[in-house]
């Protein structure tokens, strides 16, 4: 695949991180804000409108003797966890609900909610079921097929096995997809 597909796929099934930038961005814009607001008011002599920035400073440093230390751990636990979580944001790859087509001339992009309506519809053709008894959801390397079979008529679970793994294969998608098929113990009745 050409470079310019190769950036066009990157960029279709990896999710953006903006909403988040623009969050972070407008929280830390606001605290310095705020605390801006706040140095002034304390330059120009006049009242704090929440708390001045020494009474502050004074609090941060007193923080490690405060009582009870359970909860003040607690807190620093609770801000590790989220600058964690933020940096893990950061760096690793959103993933859109997408997969890729391999094709050597085209970039092929197909909803996973696509994908799981045509697998879905070949189960129903092969196993002879109405539509609707074959549910299938498809994440970023996962297809699981719940099956309900009518009841009194049995389904074949090793030709719905392989139907789903040749139609998966069929499709020859990046990343490739493992196919778990469960069939439901009780049927539905039949119309």
């Amino acid at each position: 695949m050409s470079a310019p597909y190769a950036r066009i796929v990157r960029r279709e099934t990896h999710s953006p991180r903006t909403v988040a930038t623009i969050v972070l961005a407008g929280l830390i814009i606001l605290a310095c804000g705020y605390a801006g607001v706040e140095l002034v008011l304390r330059m120009l002599g006049q009242p704090p409108l929440l708390v001045t920035p020494e009474a502050a400073l004074d609090w941060v440093a007193t923080l490690p003797d405060l009582q009870p230390q359970a909860a003040i751990t607690a807190g620093g636990v609770a801000l590790a966890l989220i600058g964690l979580l933020l940096m893990l944001h950061a760096i690793l790859p959103g993933r859109t609900a997408r997969h890729q087509m391999l094709d050597e001339n085209r970039a092929v992009l197909v909803d996973n909610g696509v994908l799981a309506s045509s697998l879905a519809r070949r189960v129903e053709t092969v196993a002879r079921i109405p539509h609707g008894q074959a549910v299938v959801s498809v994440s970023h390397r996962q297809a699981t097929v719940d099956v309900t079979p009518t009841s009194g008529i049995p389904v074949d679970e090793s030709a719905i096995r392989a139907a789903v793994d040749d139609e998966i294969a069929a499709y020859n998608l990046k990343p490739g997809l493992r196919a778990t098929v469960r069939i439901n113990p009780t049927g539905a009745v039949g119309s």
